[in-house]
């Protein structure tokens, strides 16, 4: 079990550093989770949305870049059972205190 975790850890790490995706906020523990769970819940997304969807490559960049501002990792925690389907909407449903401020003294 452990072994697998590790290895989706690290395809999780590197899914994250290919798509541009921005390090999570969070206690050591809730980032390695967070980082997995992001990698599933968009990876499902992707998939249903656009693969098996008429969601195009262009709507689907414009997810993308909304998902790049929930930085919580306990936010991607939350979310890992929601239906791939509801993502807009949860993106949209995401609240301040789930994405970083432009001023990190504020």
């Amino acid at each position: 079990m452990e072994t697998k975790r590790a290895e989706e850890q690290a395809e999780s790490e590197a899914w994250s550093q290919q798509y541009r995706m921005p390090p999570l906020e969070g206690t050591e523990r809730a980032v390695s989770w967070g980082v997995r769970c992001r990698h599933q819940v968009l990876a499902a997304a992707y998939t249903a949305l656009v693969v098996e969807g008429d969601t195009s490559e262009v709507d689907w960049e414009a997810i993308e870049e909304s998902v790049r501002t929930i930085t919580r990792a306990g936010w991607w925690i939350d979310q890992r059972s929601s239906e791939p389907d509801d993502l807009s909407e949860l993106l949209q449903a995401a609240t301040d205190a789930d994405r970083p401020t432009e001023n990190p003294y504020f």
